[in-house]
């Protein structure tokens, strides 16, 4: 069995849209940029040995012709650059005399030709520039590992901002798609909070571009839909009408019958007209049953899954489940079933302890809800005890549980009892419709029924959220 798949969240798809959009960008210039920076790096670099090079060849110039002057003295003068320097005489082609050099300085770095150059002394590479002027030779060298450090120290420079730009976008990204998708936000708490019936339009997101349409297609929707449950009722109502006034003018027509059979005298058939008629009063008490039932459950489908506007405290919650068991073992009396009473059991017992207790059900539907319930009980029960009820507070709700010995149903048949029509023999009495009932009047007061064997019989239990004081 596949896992349900979780909803997409439009947050954080523009989230991860706009951060990955940010990074692709941003590390697009980052990497473009420190992929020239070490060119750039050595190209000033070089510039520096350059200029360093001519400015200690200007400076040695001033001393001329003084050749006695200490080389000490003028190595002082031109390790003023912080460069490695070495200034040499030029003798011949081949012939060259160092006269000064900074302590760092790679030894003969002037031999080389002249321009920019690579040598290795020590084990080290450096980076080397030698000019040549008047007879005199001056080189300039940078070592490559500090030119190497001195890049990646660039790198890090520049890289760190970048790094903490990039952290920085995922939570700006998400206050950015949290006030963009505010107007849905506001749009789901009003269709949350909206009425089941005759409602105003949606007004969340009309001034919003991109939801003005999807605002104004709801609200036809929402007007059609009900301009439909209008209908339904209507036909509903008239429906009744037309259906309650020859089903009672039928069962007085029978009535009229049974009456007239039983003032004369006894005749051949008349025995048979006596069951032909009664059978046919049944059928039409049970059309008549049946009716009224399929009208209280199409009154009931438009509020599915709301909370009604008025509920039921606990001055009227003990009253109303007096009245049900009234009605049903009434009914049970009127139709000659075998058992007609019902026990009752409530925790608390005390009547006090249920003053403060609330309910978001009416009482006359929860009269219904459990006149239901203990019909089907009594209906099938068996043995000589009678129908048990329990009613009892729990923790954010009461329950109601009604308890017959008849003989029950199995688990797969409990899951099905709810749906409409479904009874366990097809020419078996109800009409089928009863716990359909119970389990929408249940949903709409946030409760549930649960059906479940009970060894012998069947347990019905309906659960209503409540308030405590």
């Amino acid at each position: 069995m596949k896992a349900p798949r979780l909803p997409r969240s439009l947050r954080l798809r523009l989230v991860l849209g706009l951060a990955l959009a940010s990074c692709l960008l941003w590390g697009s210039v980052a990497l473009w940029r420190l992929a020239s920076l070490e060119r750039e790096m050595n190209a000033l670099l070089d510039d520096r040995l350059a200029a360093s090079a001519k400015m200690v060849a200007g400076i040695v110039q001033q001393f001329q012709p003084a050749a006695a002057t200490p080389a000490a003295d003028l190595a002082t003068v031109i390790a003023r650059d912080g460069v490695a320097c070495e200034v040499s005489l030029v003798r011949s082609e081949v012939a060259l005399l160092p006269i000064a050099r900074t302590g760092d300085a790679p030894e003969h770095a002037s031999h080389g030709a002249t321009g920019f150059g690579h040598i290795t002394k020590g084990g080290k590479a450096w980076r080397t520039y030698v000019l040549e002027e008047h007879g005199l030779r001056v080189a300039t060298a940078d070592r490559l590992d500090t030119r190497t450090q001195l890049v990646q120290a660039a790198w890090r420079a520049m890289a760190w901002p970048f790094a903490l730009a990039l952290i920085g976008i995922v939570p700006l990204s998400w206050w950015i798609a949290s006030a963009t998708l505010r107007p849905l936000q506001q749009l789901q708490r009003e269709l949350r909070l909206r009425p089941p019936q005759d409602g105003p339009p949606v007004q969340a997101g009309q001034d919003t571009q991109e939801l003005a349409p999807v605002v104004a297609s709801l609200n036809q929707l929402l007007a059609r839909m009900d301009a439909a449950l209008l209908h339904e009722k209507r036909w509903s109502a008239d429906a009744a009408h037309e259906l309650r006034t020859p089903l009672t003018a039928i069962k007085t027509h029978l009535q009229v019958a049974q009456m007239v059979l039983a003032r004369e005298a006894p005749a051949p058939g008349a025995e048979a007209a006596r069951q032909a008629l009664a059978q046919a009063g049944q059928g039409v008490a049970h059309m008549q049953h049946t009716l009224e039932q399929l009208l209280a459950l199409a009154q009931l489908e438009p509020q599915h899954g709301a909370h009604p506007a008025s509920g039921c405290s606990g001055a009227a919650l003990t009253p109303a489940v007096a009245l049900a068991i009234e009605q049903s073992c009434q009914r049970a009396q009127a139709e000659g079933l075998a058992h007609s009473a019902v026990q009752l059991q409530q925790e608390p017992p005390a009547p006090a302890a249920w003053d403060g207790v609330h309910i978001a059900l009416p009482p006359a539907l929860l009269t219904c809800a459990l006149s239901n319930l203990l019909d089907n009980a009594l209906r099938h029960h068996q043995g000589p005890g009678p129908v048990s009820l329990h009613l009892l507070q729990q923790a954010g709700g009461i329950a109601l549980t009604v308890r017959d010995a008849g003989p029950g149903l199995s688990p797969q048949e409990c899951a099905r009892a709810s749906q409409r029509f479904w009874r366990k023999h097809a020419h078996g009495p109800g009409s089928g419709l009863g716990l359909t009932m119970v389990q929408r009047i249940a949903h709409s007061a946030g409760g549930s029924l649960q059906l479940s064997p009970a060894a012998p019989g069947l347990q019905a239990r309906l659960w209503l959220p409540a308030q405590y004081p």
